[in-house]
């Protein structure tokens, strides 16, 4: 059974009566701005011309408004809230400092701008540095109760990183993957625009393990909990270096996340970790999803656009789901690389899964979940999850494949992906939840 975790395979599944978190149907902004008139309109009628409505709200709202559910209004009310967010992110840009990293003390800088997150004012700012569609008025932004409780997170988040960290290997996962869940917190609270207490975030994990075959499942009618939140606590990312910042517009994910209902092998999400590419190739005899992608801003008459070259020169990315990531726009091969054109006006558009290693060198990733895409601290929250699982239930097994007592191919990967993470984890939180974008130098 332990094969499984090198296994490529995974099923989505359409689910047509999922609970819906958003009703596209209804402008509510519209709607909200046709109340404002109408409250207009009756602070101007008579005292006569009011008394002939039996009240405002029953009579005269009634018979002047479109006929909406309460529910109906509320997940309007959520796909407004959303769809303002990431508009004024694309128009206005989020002010995350590129910030680099010496090679020789890379360890002790993350730490250091890890435990500066952990203060109740800091973390007010960085608040409104990550959510800007929060109105100009002196309260907005998180309380100051709720700030004390996302500092407890972080440190919580910090803390347990640094056991798993100096914990032996027989033990690491878990520690990881509750580090990970209480950074999920700060992350959802500090990025989702329909988030801002902890009291609104479920006490489930929000995903399903199935120990029978190692498969992992979520989306859909899989409970809503801590990785639901997370997965739709990305409606925009940020793809930024030294000469570029794109921010692209990912809302249709928290949209088709409880449209779908996703199962997926350990294997499948290994294949998606820029990281240990070549050690998945080594292991499976299979290349990953994972593909250098190298972007540069470009000038023609008239035209200002940004270059995508996909591809390492000898092996190119699925050509079906280069069109999906990519619609639109105009692509071609060169050099045995994929090249498309995006103008920059036009930049959040692109529909691609993109990742960033700790050089700050981006990486296209082939989206085995389109049309979702999970961020990248999403899919280490399912390994390390899947991973934390093995070792609580099956630690038996989990000794074998620390021991190297199993195909030694699955203790590789294993041991890699892990330390992997361990490399990495900082550089995702930090770029996540912080002011700042770190990259080693």
């Amino acid at each position: 059974m332990l094969k499984e975790i090198i296994s490529d395979n995974f099923e989505i599944q359409q689910i047509s009566n999922s609970k819906q978190f958003y009703n596209t149907d209804i402008d509510f902004d519209k709607y909200k701005d046709q109340i404002n008139e109408l409250n207009k309109k009756w602070s101007e009628l008579s005292k006569e011309e009011q008394q002939a409505y039996d009240s405002k709200i029953k009579t005269y709202f009634k018979r002047n408004l479109p006929e909406y559910s309460e529910d109906e209004l509320n997940r309007a009310r959520h796909y407004s809230l959303l769809r303002n967010e990431v508009n004024k992110r694309i128009k206005e840009q989020l002010q995350i400092s590129l910030l680099s990293i010496s090679p020789l003390h890379i360890e002790q800088s993350l730490l250091e701008l890890l435990e500066n997150l952990e203060n109740d004012q800091n973390i007010k700012i960085l608040y409104k540095t990550r959510k800007l569609n929060l109105g100009d008025s002196k309260n907005a932004g998180i309380q100051s109760n709720e700030a004390m409780r996302l500092k407890n997170c972080l440190r919580q988040g910090r803390e347990l990183y640094l056991s798993g960290k100096v914990g032996s290997l027989m033990v690491k996962p878990l520690n990881f993957f509750y580090s990970l869940t209480a950074y999920s917190y700060a992350t959802t609270i500090l990025n989702n625009p329909l988030r801002y207490s902890l009291d609104h975030l479920p006490g489930s994990h929000g995903i399903i393990y199935h120990r029978s075959n190692l498969k992992i499942q979520f989306g859909g009618d899989v409970p809503h909990g801590t990785f639901s939140e997370l997965a739709c606590s990305f409606p925009t990312f940020l793809h930024k270096d030294k000469s570029i910042q794109i921010i692209q517009d990912n809302m249709q994910t928290n949209i088709e996340y409880f449209n779908n209902k996703v199962s997926s092998s350990i294997g499948t999400l290994l294949s998606m970790i820029p990281e240990i590419r070549e050690y998945y190739a080594l292991v499976t005899g299979k290349r990953g999803r994972t593909h250098p992608l190298l972007i540069s801003t470009k000038s023609e008459p008239r035209n200002v656009y940004y270059e995508f070259q996909i591809g390492d020169g000898s092996q190119l990315p699925d050509r079906n789901i280069i069109d999906k990531s990519f619609q639109g726009f105009d692509t071609n091969e060169m050099y045995g690389k994929i090249i498309i054109k995006v103008p920059i006006t036009d930049a959040h558009k692109i529909y691609a899964s993109i990742y960033t290693d700790t050089r700050g060198m981006f990486w296209y990733i082939e989206n085995p979940f389109h049309p979702m895409i999970l961020s990248e601290y999403c899919i280490h929250f399912l390994l390390i999850n899947a991973f934390s699982n093995i070792m609580r239930y099956a630690p038996d097994q989990w000794g074998d494949i620390l021991l190297n007592n199993v195909d030694s191919k699955i203790s590789l990967i294993t041991r890699k992906y892990i330390s992997s993470l361990e490399n990495k984890f900082m550089f995702l939180i930090l770029r996540d939840i912080s002011e700042y974008y770190p990259y080693v130098i």
